[in-house]
């Protein structure tokens, strides 16, 4: 293979070189990829170290059992969504759950609430919606560039937000759902 290739126009060269375990792939990876991932994984963990060792992770799993995202379409989703899990895994992992004491106040407002059933249901929702939710609500991107980024249409980001917040809304209490959203509008 020509080792002059340039994986930011050629993704399915990134992902054919990273399964044959070609450092300079990993190298454009982690350099392209590792200030958003960290970025995403922040709004998810506590602490900016935290969130470097879940990316860290992320990229060691990747680089020892190899990437499965298959065309260039799925590159983006495959490592944003991958965060969004290893994110989940490290929270329950450290039994750590979301940071809803950063709405403050609002909890002595809504009296006692589980947060462990808020988290719960944001985990439970379908992995498109998860992903979309989290980078709407998360990373404050507008429907279109969640859209571009995972190369979708507006019309699925719009069905998806539509979805997850029913889900959301069938799945918590009233007070849970108002918690949630005074720590999305938080994060903003």
């Amino acid at each position: 293979m020509d080792e002059n290739v340039d994986y930011s126009k050629d993704t399915q060269a990134l992902i054919r070189d990273l399964n044959n375990g070609k450092e300079k792939a990993m190298g454009y990876l982690y350099a392209a990829y590792y200030g958003r991932l960290c970025r995403l994984a922040r709004t998810f963990v506590v602490s900016a170290e935290d969130a470097e060792d879940v990316v860290q992770q992320l990229f060691i799993r990747i680089w020892e059992k190899k990437i499965k995202a298959e065309n260039v379409e799925s590159l983006d989703s495959y490592l944003y969504m991958a965060v969004c899990n290893s994110c989940v895994s490290f929270k329950r992992q450290r039994k750590e759950h979301l940071d809803l004491e950063k709405a403050e106040g609002v909890e002595e407002e809504t009296g006692s609430i589980d947060k462990r059933s808020v988290w719960a249901a944001v985990d439970s929702l379908p992995e498109q919606c998860r992903m979309i939710l989290c980078l709407v609500a998360f990373e404050d991107m507008k429907y279109a560039e969640v859209a571009e980024r995972l190369r979708i249409s507006v019309n699925t980001v719009k069905t998806q937000m539509k979805i997850a917040y029913r889900e959301l809304r069938k799945r918590l209490s009233k007070n849970e759902v108002f918690l949630l959203f005074q720590v999305f509008r938080k994060k903003r």
